[in-house]
């Protein structure tokens, strides 16, 4: 069945900063966690993305090793500071004035806490990248083609086939999602730098 499909990026498209950053944060201000632990779980996990010459699963590893400091009620917490702290509204009006379509957040973000924006925007789905129970990343990192697999095999398995023609794509950044935006006819880059043909440039603050 074809549908009109949103497809949303999360990180610097509906928000103003990389959310696994501000989860540090989050976690230091609320004495999770000290600020020397973050420099010294990211000094190791840039360690061993060097020496596997650049294998940046290392390096998302180290990023989301702070998860473990933090229960279920705190990451719902997470969602909730980022909603009301650093969601751009302009993204998040012109999200609510959609209308009809299936809309999907499709994010590298760890999935433990981008679950939890279903309670703020009403996605169809929320893709992240899916963590084990050690907190490290279970198959791909969601983000550049592997984002294109996962929409792929979702929209089978819901046997639901994007209507190129009317369908969009969101993202700040045409390096990361261009595979991802080139899956819909009508791209949007949010509050980039770039200029390319077939793209459209909003600002949002």
């Amino acid at each position: 069945m074809k549908k009109q499909v949103f497809l949303f990026d999360f990180d610097k498209t509906l928000t103003d900063e990389d959310s696994i950053f501000l989860l540090w944060e989050y976690a230091i201000e609320n004495k999770k966690i000290s600020r020397i632990n973050y420099y010294w779980t990211m000094f190791l996990g840039a360690l061993k993305y060097i020496f596997t010459l650049g294998n940046f699963k290392h390096m998302k590893n180290a990023m989301c090793s702070v998860l473990k400091y933090l229960s279920e009620e705190d990451l719902k917490n997470f969602a909730a500071y980022i909603y009301n702290n650093h969601i751009l509204k302009e993204g998040e009006e012109y999200f609510n004035n959609l209308g009809e379509g299936y809309k999907m957040l499709v994010s590298a973000s760890p999935i433990n806490y981008l679950k939890y924006m279903d309670k703020y925007f009403e996605f169809d789905v929320i893709m992240g990248t899916n963590l084990d129970s050690n907190f490290k990343i279970v198959g791909e990192n969601n983000k550049h083609e592997a984002k294109v697999r996962r929409i792929d095999e979702y929209l089978k398995e819901k046997d639901i086939e994007i209507d190129y023609e009317i369908s969009e794509g969101y993202s700040d950044s045409y390096s990361a999602d261009r595979p991802m935006l080139e899956m819909v006819k009508n791209r949007y880059l949010i509050n980039s730098d770039k200029r390319e043909e077939g793209y459209i440039n909003l600002s949002w603050k």
